[in-house]
């Protein structure tokens, strides 16, 4: 199989185990100038970010404890929303700054860990995060960032890059650079126990692409192909499984984990294209769309990257095409199909317009131009049925 000549960069700690969210504080003592202590005269602050819905669980408060145990002046937001807006950022980033925060914990999902990547990054660098899109726009590396993911889907822990929604132009950046990795990633797979099915169900399928594209795309390397098929052996089984049984949400968190490692070194494709447009044109959820739009992108552009799915569906022993089995999963979680979305056909220009600008549309094996998106946002379920 042929690689691209690119590095495979992974400088992030990663601890993945049950109770993993122990090694928060000392993580956090080992990157602070001074060792923290609980009678020190002026801790160091820290901005823990997170999401309202995370505010119903116990996480929050037992880590905002754990870091005042530890001497740590702590402020908590829970402002972010799915698709992270660039406004909130820049908000964000402003009362970190104003309040001397000398490092950052992202707690939550991908929207929460993206947010939390992307303020970590201004804390060290002045101006606002759409001065920095696209890649290694920034001088100074990010202020000491911990990601502590609580879905199955994101990867973002051990990736370098940060994708915001930019309000004024209804499109989503990327600002990614190689002082963006945090400094670790603590993978917890109790933070798991509270995620509502439905979301397990759609943030694996998150992740399921996240590795096929890894593999399929052109920067490719030989070690983002082995951690993708890592992912998919403990993704694609699991999917099949009771979601509820949280033997089956932990092989669901280190797939994703390890998945993320291989597309944030091999990038994406088409599918985050498409999502990515959709998302920062009409504000839907990013796994979601992942979920639905992957099998019809694997049919489109069959011709060009069955081959490099072969192994996939060999590691796998499956007996049918991995494009029906993904689509034989989607249709067991209750993920609707495209005209399942609702999306209004009056968008579908833009989006494709949208879709053809993305940054990863150069990491497709085929030539996608606005013309093969929109096509694909055309298909209906006579077209390709799902497969059960």
């Amino acid at each position: 199989m042929n690689h691209s000549f690119s590095p495979f960069r992974l400088p992030v700690r990663v601890f993945i185990a049950r109770g993993g969210r122990r090694a928060i504080v000392p993580e956090l003592a080992r990157v602070l100038p001074g060792a923290p202590t609980a009678n020190a005269p002026s801790p160091p602050s820290v901005l823990l970010v997170t999401d309202a819905g995370l505010l119903n669980t116990p996480w929050p408060d037992a880590i905002r404890k754990d870091l005042e145990a530890a001497g740590l002046r702590v402020i908590v937001d829970a402002g972010t929303k799915p698709n992270p807006r660039a406004n909130d950022i820049n908000a964000l980033a402003d009362t970190a700054r104003a309040a001397g925060c000398a490092a950052v914990v992202g707690l939550g999902g991908g929207s929460v860990l993206d947010a939390a990547k992307a303020v970590a990054m201004l804390l060290r660098n002045p101006g606002v995060i759409t001065d920095y899109e696209g890649k290694n726009r920034f001088t100074h590396a990010s202020a000491p960032f911990i990601a502590v993911p609580t879905t199955c889907g994101t990867g973002s822990e051990v990736t370098w890059v940060s994708v915001i929604s930019d309000p004024e132009r209804h499109v989503k950046i990327s600002v990614k650079g190689d002082g963006m990795f945090p400094t670790a990633a603590i993978v917890d797979t109790d933070l798991l126990d509270s995620l509502p099915t439905p979301l397990v169900a759609t943030t694996g399928m998150d992740a399921v692409t996240h590795a096929i594209e890894a593999m399929i795309g052109l920067p490719a390397n030989i070690t983002s192909d082995t951690l993708a098929l890592a992912a998919l052996s403990r993704l694609v089984p699991a999917l099949g499984t009771d979601l509820d049984d949280p033997a089956t949400r932990t092989r669901l968190m280190e797939g994703s984990t390890i998945a993320g490692m291989a597309f944030g070194n091999a990038d994406v494709g088409a599918v985050h294209c498409l999502s990515e447009a959709i998302g920062g044109l009409l504000d839907l959820p990013h796994g979601l769309l992942n979920a639905v739009l992957l099998a019809p992108v694997l049919r489109y552009t069959a011709a060009e990257i069955n081959p490099y799915l072969l192994p996939v569906e060999t590691h796998l022993g499956l007996s049918r095409p991995l494009q029906d089995e993904i689509d034989a999963l989607r249709v067991r979680l209750g993920i609707p199909d495209i005209p399942g979305l609702g999306i209004d056909p009056g968008h579908h220009a833009e989006i494709a317009r949208l879709a053809e600008g993305n940054g990863s549309n150069a990491s497709n094996r085929r030539n996608m131009t606005a013309a093969d998106y929109q096509e694909i946002l055309q298909t209906t379920p006579g077209r390709h049925p799902a497969v059960t």
